[in-house]
């Protein structure tokens, strides 16, 4: 069976991230520096991008490093385990781009690119912006995958999403959500049939700082999508929503 693409976006992205938010700026306190080294690790019991799982709902390990210029420009790398893929059980990403203010909103464009070590015809690139807005404890974000024809895909591919994200005040505790839709080389069976996909994801994060360790973070999310769902062994039990448990540490 021919291993299925989601819009381009095979295996994030800081899934669930780097699509979901912006990269990591420098502090305030830390602006007169030039450059700022940020990091993750983070265990998760599925990985799950984009409302698809990539490991076969097991667990996951994972972890990034960023490099930022007071400038607004970085650059960066990410990875994942994941289940067999085109030869490959890991996924390595790597990107780069510039975020900024322009007025109330944030903003970040940039390159992202996917690989897998050990794979066969499986490596493919976006281009995506996003725009953020703070409302008090309130992040919105809004934002745009592009993945051009590649000769890894069946055509090109784009991904609009939304999320939202709530600390509650005077708790570790913030609520998230966020909601997507991927139109393109979205392959669902073996005939090549394409179609547009809808996601979502809801959940929470539990900051350290309730049990002073601040760098760590517990989630517990519901992550799912729209795709034909074939019962947990037939051809879309990828598709299947479920759980995700994550406990990670940022610097």
């Amino acid at each position: 069976m021919k291993r299925h693409r989601f819009g381009g976006s095979g295996l994030f992205a800081l899934a669930t991230l780097l699509a979901a938010s912006p990269p990591v700026r420098a502090q305030d306190a830390e602006a007169e520096k030039p450059f700022t080294l940020s990091g993750s690790v983070t265990l998760v019991s599925d990985y799950r991008w984009r409302g698809v799982t990539l490991s076969n709902r097991d667990w996951a390990i994972q972890g990034g490093l960023q490099v930022s210029h007071s400038s607004g420009l970085f650059i960066g790398t990410w990875a994942s385990s994941i289940s067999p893929y085109g030869g490959s059980t890991t996924e390595v990403d790597v990107f780069g781009g510039w975020s900024g203010n322009l007025g109330p909103l944030s903003t970040t464009v940039g390159l992202y690119s996917y690989l897998y070590p050990g794979g066969v015809g499986v490596n493919f690139f976006e281009v995506y912006g996003s725009l953020g807005y703070q409302i008090g404890t309130l992040s919105l974000t809004a934002g745009l995958n592009w993945a051009p024809d590649q000769g890894n895909l069946a055509g090109s591919s784009r991904y609009l999403f939304g999320s939202a994200a709530f600390q509650i005040p005077e708790t570790p505790i913030t609520v998230k959500g966020s909601i997507g839709s991927e139109r393109g080389s979205v392959v669902v069976d073996n005939t090549g049939q394409t179609r547009r996909k809808f996601d979502w994801l809801i959940g929470v994060d539990i900051s350290g700082s309730a049990i002073g360790f601040d760098p760590l973070t517990i989630g517990f999310a519901y992550s799912g999508n729209d795709l034909p769902d074939r019962g947990r062994n037939g051809l879309n039990s990828y598709a299947r929503s479920g759980f995700v448990f994550s406990i990670g540490a940022s610097f």
